[in-house]
């Protein structure tokens, strides 16, 4: 069924305030002259060098921007040239080259993650925009969808592995930074319109305007808005009882997004709208996920050996909240919850090969139900609204030489509803020429949500998840431009908190004994000025002693349900002249398996097939200057016969 709810007259107003914005801003785009004038020669160098793919900065891991082969965990990031030579059009796609994540239904057919075969939705990998959150904040969830367009995504960094010791309980298995342009990347502004066409009928269609603009040597203003509606896919299964099923259902959205920064010296402050309505396949309604997010943010250098960065920011959101539908107990499961949080950070560097950062995170948080009901109360305290408080002072400590760098961090934090936490980590890296190695140890816990807590098993206390990782990584750069890494890891958790729907109880949350993986990645990436390659391959299995039933195959099958063991990709464009590139790209995935009702109310084991996706385009830039940018792309994906 296609639901395509109406467009209410405040979400156009965001499109309608970036065109205001961003036309008048094209007449008064600065010279190449001016920009080099008023950029930070600094960032113009880390941004010289990135793009000749001699050394790629991040400050992910640590605060700190370093090389990425010395950043204390393992780190992959994505930059917009890699975006453009892959042609994803959404998040979802850009994601494909990362091989350690791949993708899985979560309930309600909201799209969630995963990372390195371990489930990683509600709350346990932190997105972020620019720095700041994304993920909703009472089931900690964070659908992937297309409120972010490409077309303004400078880099997408991505940390496969645990975060806590700086980004606390969402971060227990990874996290994922997506970074716009700023005025240091270029000025001007860009519209990008996209569609698809697939089995006889139209696919989503998107369009979006963004822009960075610097003012003035100490001012700038960077913006993006986007609206996209339509369905994700057209494509049909046959299920092994001969039913069809069609995703034309169940990946029709509508979405929009505005968000708009301003930096004046080392301030900036930052608004940002989110909204994203989603048709569920099997009903007869709507998922809506909102986000308002207000932020100011401060970085300062004093010295060569001292530097600050302080952030508050406010989110008040519609987590999981049902339209479209009059069911009175759907409706009276619908919250907001508002957050206010700030973090401060300092790093002190003394000397050469000493450095330190001692940082301090808080928030408060108020979750309330809607309705005005007696069933609309949550079950820790009996009213219709819960206040939850969370304070973490984190430290680590960096000794760098000869011999390489060692890290060694701690994390300690306080939660009002579910109580205290630690996050250790230590890391060496070693850089030496052309090779790099890192061994990485960390704890990283997975703090309840206030959801969590309010529908968990009744008489059983929901305990925090607690995740142990060991890593270790081997990278080469061959000559210029050429990159390969391979990283193996260990991943434990104990404490698994897992969704449970009981036909007596409904949606439950419960903790099982223990579950994990253990698996390799390889990356391959190779740029030139006309060439741009990259392969990646994950394989994972889970840990022999996982006791996770609600996830758990039968041994044979060697896999949690819905994820695959093994998923890789392979890249390759090029640029014919300099006004065409043309590209093809393989994207694969082994067989997965879940549970599915046959024959009436069976359960039976379903394997679905092995997944090939093969996508060719061309890239048209007509004209001199270009500014005009045309792609065309077509995809088909065969799949394998499926063994039930």
């Amino acid at each position: 069924m296609r639901i395509v709810p109406p467009i209410l007259p405040l979400q156009a107003l965001p499109v309608l305030a970036a065109l205001l914005l961003a036309f008048p801003a094209l007449a008064q785009e600065a010279t190449p002259e001016e920009r080099l004038l008023n950029s930070d020669p600094q960032k113009l160098l880390e941004i010289s060098q990135d793009h000749r793919s001699a050394i790629t900065m991040t400050s992910i891991a640590d605060f700190e921007n370093r090389d990425v082969r010395e950043a204390p965990a393992n780190v992959q990031v994505i930059t917009a040239r890699q975006i453009q030579a892959s042609g994803a059009r959404d998040l979802y796609e850009a994601l494909q080259l990362v091989p350690g994540i791949s993708f899985a239904r979560d309930v309600d057919d909201v799209t969630g993650v995963a990372i390195h075969g371990n489930w990683a939705e509600e709350g346990k990998c932190l997105f972020l925009l620019d720095g700041r959150q994304l993920n909703e904040n009472d089931f900690g969830t964070y659908g992937i969808g297309m409120r972010i367009p490409l077309a303004n995504v400078e880099r997408i960094e991505v940390v496969m592995g645990p975060g806590s010791i700086l980004n606390g309980g969402y971060a227990s298995l990874g996290v994922v930074n997506i970074v716009t342009r700023s005025a240091d990347i270029g000025t001007g502004s860009r519209a990008s319109v996209q569609t698809g066409y697939s089995n006889n009928d139209f696919t989503t269609t998107q369009v979006s305007i963004s822009g960075a603009h610097r003012l003035s040597r100490d001012q700038e203003i960077s913006y993006m808005t986007s609206h996209e509606n339509g369905r994700r896919s057209n494509a049909f299964r046959l299920l092994p009882d001969s039913t069809e099923l069609s995703f034309a259902d169940s990946t029709n959205t509508q979405a929009n997004t505005f968000q708009f920064n301003y930096k004046w010296r080392d301030l900036q402050a930052t608004m940002l709208y989110m909204d994203q309505v989603s048709a569920v396949s099997d009903a007869v309604y709507s998922v809506e996920q909102r986000d308002i997010i207000l932020g100011l943010g401060f970085e300062h250098k004093f010295s060569r050996k001292i530097e600050m960065k302080a952030r508050v920011t406010h989110a008040d959101q519609l987590p999981w909240y049902y339209v479209n539908t009059s069911d009175p107990g759907q409706l009276a499961t619908n919250t907001n919850n508002q957050r206010t949080s700030g973090r401060a950070s300092f790093i002190y560097k003394p000397v050469k090969w000493f450095s330190s950062r001692i940082g301090t995170q808080v928030y408060h948080q108020t979750s309330t139900f809607y309705r005005r009901s007696s069933e609309a109360v949550y079950t820790l305290n009996g009213k219709r609204s819960i206040n939850m408080d969370d304070a973490a002072v984190f430290a680590e400590l960096a000794l760098s030489g000869k011999l390489g760098m060692l890290n060694a961090g701690y994390r300690v934090e306080h939660n009002s509803l579910s109580g205290n936490f630690a996050a250790p980590r230590v890391a060496y890296t070693k850089v030496w020429g052309p090779m790099h190695m890192k061994l990485l140890w960390s704890q990283a816990f997975k703090t309840p949500t206030i959801a969590n807590l309010n529908y968990a098993v009744a008489g059983e206390p929901l305990s925090a998840e607690t995740v142990t990782t060991q890593e270790a990584e081997l990278g080469f750069k061959l000559f210029h431009g050429l990159n390969l890494t391979f990283n193996g890891y260990n991943t434990a958790i104990d404490n698994p908190i897992i969704y449970v729907y009981d036909d007596k109880l409904g949606d439950t949350y419960t903790n099982r004994p223990f579950s994990g993986t253990t698996g390799f990645d390889g990356r391959m990436s190779y740029e030139s000025k006309r060439f741009t390659t990259m392969a990646g391959f994950g394989i994972n299995q889970p840990l022999a002693d996982s006791d996770s039933p609600e996830m758990q195959l039968p041994e044979s099958s060697s896999a949690f349900q819905g994820l695959p063991t093994n998923r890789g990709y392979f890249l390759m464009a090029y640029d014919v002249v300099p006004s065409i590139t043309v590209r093809a790209k393989a994207t694969w995935r082994d067989r997965t398996s879940s549970f599915q009702y046959l024959s009436g109310d069976t359960l039976s084991l379903v394997e679905w097939p092995t997944e090939l996706v093969y996508n060719t385009g061309i890239t048209l830039r007509p004209g001199k200057d270009n500014r005009l940018s045309i792609d065309l792309t077509a995809a088909t994906s065969p799949m394998w016969r499926a063994r039930w």
